[in-house]
């Protein structure tokens, strides 16, 4: 009875889904590409405090964080030459 039940449900599904006609592709799905690009969209992380347990949560815009990135890369280049007599 339960395979009976079972085998119709899977026809029926199969009929309806068969009867939709096909959508096109939406020129929207292109936009949340562009916003994930945005240097302006805003991005909040938790980050963990020194001596502390609790988290801080610190809001930035993907540009000011990638300005920060190469900043502090930077700052270890320069780090690492004045440690480095040159061998």
């Amino acid at each position: 009875m339960i395979s009976v039940l079972f085998a119709a449900a899977m026809l029926l599904a199969d009929t309806t889904a068969a009867a939709q006609p096909a959508q096109p592709a939406k020129t929207e799905a292109a936009a949340p590409q562009k916003a994930k690009d945005d240097p302006n969209t805003m991005v909040c992380r938790s980050e963990p405090v020194l001596g502390s347990r609790m988290p801080v949560k610190s809001c930035r815009t993907k540009g000011d964080m990638a300005a920060q990135k190469l900043e502090d890369r930077q700052a270890i280049e320069r780090a690492q030459i004045r440690s480095d007599p040159g061998h």
